[in-house]
């Protein structure tokens, strides 16, 4: 791991532009364990490699991160305990949560995997680090609902919520980084285990052009 973590610690360092990264996006392959083999298909092992909690844990993330810094971090519902964690390990602090609720092409819930219940959500925590000031125009610049207000340096108390259409296994939705550029839109930004390159934003991951550039035809 210690030989990992330097490659890594070169990989950010390389990334990092002059006073380090404002807002980070990521989204780690969580080791999501099934109680049979039946599941092992929905499994995420069956679309990419997934890590352990400590190596999620370990990534030197404070390499990346401006002074005042937004961390998106993605989560699933039955690793949250441990999506905290690793909010905790890269040295943020928990400042609110959202949910991403997935729809149909037809508008309708679209529901996904889970130990008890089957989720149709994907929830994410927001931390932070030093003081980023957060903008209060998500409302109006994205067709999601909100149901806080983000005033120029407060943080919301409650959570944001984002309708959109579930696509391919672990992508995220276009939504998502639109809420995230609203927040914070005049700062260097990176996603984490990317599967998309996107502009206005650096990439890193081993699956980084997985479904392709963003705009390319």
């Amino acid at each position: 791991m210690a030989r990992m973590t330097a490659n890594v610690v070169q990989q950010f360092a390389n990334l990092r532009p002059g006073g380090g990264f404002g807002l980070i996006m990521a989204d780690p392959p969580w080791r999501f364990e099934n109680f049979s083999a039946k599941g092992e298909g929905k499994n995420a092992t069956a679309h990419y490699e997934c890590t352990s909690l400590d190596w999620i844990k370990s990534l030197p993330v404070e390499v990346l991160a401006a002074d005042n810094c937004l961390l998106w971090l993605w989560a699933t519902n039955p690793m949250l305990r441990e999506a905290f964690e690793v909010l905790d390990a890269w040295d943020f602090e928990f400042a609110t949560a959202g949910t991403w609720v997935k729809r149909t092409v037809h508008g309708k819930v679209a529901f996904g995997t889970g130990y008890v219940l089957r989720s149709s959500n994907e929830p994410f925590l927001i931390g932070k680090r030093g003081k980023p000031k957060a903008t209060r125009s998500t409302r109006s610049t994205i067709p999601t609902y909100c149901d806080i207000d983000l005033f120029e340096g407060d943080w919301p108390k409650s959570a944001i919520t984002i309708e959109a259409v579930a696509r391919e296994h672990s992508r995220k939705p276009d939504e998502a980084f639109a809420a995230a550029e609203a927040l914070l839109p005049d700062v260097p930004r990176i996603e984490l285990f990317s599967r998309q390159t996107r502009p206005g934003w650096r990439a890193w991951g081993n699956q980084t052009d997985k479904f392709g550039a963003e705009g390319a035809a």
